[in-house]
């Protein structure tokens, strides 16, 4: 049974004490402490991954993984990722139920949909869906004439089209070599281009803005054992420690049918993982022993 612990990665919480004295007394300081609980609860993120070409597979989705690393690394948990056409209904039910499955201090991300083409609706949508209107930036509109007049391109009305954003929003400072904008649309829906190297790029551009309370804490262990050796006492550590999450995820390597691995360090890997360090060591201290 071989077995190895790789080192986790550990960061220091940040915890707050509010203290609340009133002359009505612990009714306030309830509703206070409550207050404070709210504000320190785990963040979470959503996506809305938006267009026909992903759904159909001419293109493939890469923004998706790299924000759930992303985000992961500053203590958010992306929680939901929703796949639409480029459809309005979709895009507008979408939108919906990414916001209520993050709540009002969560993070709503959209991929795609905001070019100049007929297809590009995700604005249009996000406002209709958020009962706004949608008008020319002009701040957006006079980057894009500095940008295309350099390049000796027309701005056309289909150019500007990517210029109308949801109104009233608020529009993240661009990077100095782009004119297209971040848009935040009530609060926590941030509307981005579907582009990997334009989405990566803005979202680091504003690293500071998407961070959750506190850190996340990982542990990994390896086995030369297949999961259903351990499934059975995997699920009852399981059901001890509810507030950590342990994934256990076979090597796609292995080959069963060859049964020659030796070549391979592991054949599962079992990921714990949670926001308590101590819960997080215990937790992979009893799996170890049923390794």
């Amino acid at each position: 049974m071989a077995l190895s612990l790789v080192g986790a990665r550990y960061g220091f919480s940040r915890y707050l004490t509010h203290h609340v004295s009133h002359r009505w007394g612990r009714s306030l300081q309830v509703a206070s402490m409550s207050s404070a609980a709210e504000e320190l609860a785990p963040k979470k993120a959503a996506m809305m991954v938006i267009g026909d070409e992903i759904l159909s597979g001419s293109v493939q989705d890469s923004n998706t993984p790299w924000l759930a690393k992303f985000l992961r690394a500053r203590g958010v948990d992306l929680v939901r990722v929703e796949f639409v056409p480029d459809s309005f209904e979709d895009i507008e039910d979408s939108i919906v139920r990414l916001r209520r499955a993050v709540s009002d201090n969560g993070f709503v991300f959209t991929s795609g949909g905001i070019g100049p083409t007929h297809d590009d609706i995700t604005y249009e949508a996000i406002a209709k869906a958020l009962g706004l209107k949608i008008e020319l930036h002009q701040g957006t509109y006079e980057r894009m004439k500095v940008h295309y007049a350099e390049r000796d391109i027309e701005l056309n009305e289909s150019r500007l089209r990517m210029a109308h954003l949801p109104s009233p929003c608020e529009v993240l400072p661009p990077q100095d070599t782009s004119w297209v904008p971040l848009c935040c649309v009530e609060g926590n829906v941030y509307v981005l281009p579907g582009i990997p190297r334009l989405f990566t790029s803005m979202i680091e551009h504003h690293a500071d803005v998407f961070r959750g309370h506190g850190d996340i804490f990982t542990k990994e262990l390896f086995s030369q054992q297949g999961e259903g050796d351990f499934s059975e006492p995997l699920r009852t550590i399981a059901s001890q420690f509810k507030d950590v999450r342990i994934g256990s995820y076979p090597n796609t390597k292995w080959d069963m049918s060859k049964g020659d691995n030796q070549h391979l360090e592991y054949r599962v890997k079992i990921i714990v993982e949670g926001r308590n360090k101590d819960l997080v060591d215990k937790a992979s201290s009893e799996i170890e022993n049923i390794l």
